[in-house]
């Protein structure tokens, strides 16, 4: 099971090192839909890598690699911070008051047990236990937005217990006005 997480987590830096490459200069324009979607085609927010200039991704390991890990997983009906995820929200925490312009948004998801409104709930509890984990290290509430999409937006279609602990999440999302 730690073996098929570290491969997980090893496939999502890569695709977040991937997508950061979409995004350095003289590429403006290209890769943006695959990078999470964007919020707002018209000029809303937008997701995108850390931040222009924030030369994500330059550097092998140290600091710069617990950046990369922008997705916490939950416990079932659970919405406690796991110890293994505090070190990487506390570098975003860092990230954010060293760069007080940049934003992000958590969005909160669960898997689909339960009702609608109670899934809602839980996935706000989530994003807020992250949101107030960040305020805690001192990053400017203003620069946080909390979302739940509940169990809308799953991250495995099946019906198993691997499944579901992939869905139990607060995905964290750099964004830019």
């Amino acid at each position: 099971m730690q073996l098929k997480n570290l491969f997980r987590d090893l496939v999502m830096i890569g695709s977040i090192l991937a997508l950061s490459a979409c995004s350095a200069p003289g590429h403006k324009g290209q890769g943006q839909e695959g990078a999470g979607g964007a919020y707002d085609a018209n000029g809303g927010v937008q997701a995108s890598g850390v931040g222009q200039g924030s030369n994500f991704g330059d550097q092998a390991g140290g600091p710069q690699q617990s950046l990369a890990k922008r997705t916490y997983y939950f416990d079932y009906d659970k919405s406690q911070i796991r110890d293994e995820d505090k070190s990487a929200i506390s570098s975003n925490a860092n990230y954010l008051m060293a760069h007080t312009d940049a934003k992000v948004i958590l969005e909160g998801h669960t898997d689909p047990r339960g009702s609608r409104e109670y899934n809602v709930a839980l996935g706000e509890r989530r994003a807020n236990a992250v949101a107030e984990f960040m305020k805690e290290k001192g990053v400017n509430p203003d620069q946080i937005r909390v979302v739940s999409y509940g169990a809308q937006r799953l991250a495995a279609p099946g019906r198993t217990e691997s499944d579901y602990q992939l869905d139990r999440r607060v995905v964290l999302v750099y964004s830019q006005k």
